[in-house]
């Protein structure tokens, strides 16, 4: 079973309401991708999609597990002369809050994406 978060609030509810040691290895797991929009070519690459993606995977009280996942679209990061990194500032933020989250709950971060 997956359950997909829309908000970070939403992911981080939900966390709150399970018992840390019921989440897999106390983990969440984060990744932030960057990826070209505006040609094929990396290398010349000027506009970039960031997206932020979260998961856990807990641990329900008859053996069985669910996914706990949520990601965001980020906006767009320009690698131009204007530096406009709008995507990256708000997965960053994102990042933050929920490291802030996990600190306080006893969960750690790490990086990757868990699959089904």
């Amino acid at each position: 079973m997956q359950v997909t978060c829309h908000e970070l609030g939403e992911f981080i509810g939900n966390l709150q309401h399970t018992e840390p040691s019921k989440v897999l290895e106390r983990v969440i797991w984060v990744s932030i991708t960057s990826r070209p929009l505006d040609t094929s070519n990396k290398r010349d690459a000027v506009k970039f999609g960031v997206v932020f993606q979260a998961s856990a995977v807990v641990n329900l009280g008859d053996g069985g597990q669910y996914l706990l996942h949520y990601g965001e679209d980020c906006g767009v990061d320009y690698r131009d002369k204007s530096q406009e990194l709008l995507g990256s500032e708000r997965s960053t933020l994102l990042k933050k809050k929920l490291v802030e989250f996990c600190d306080d709950f006893g969960l750690r971060i790490r990086p990757g994406i868990v699959g089904e």
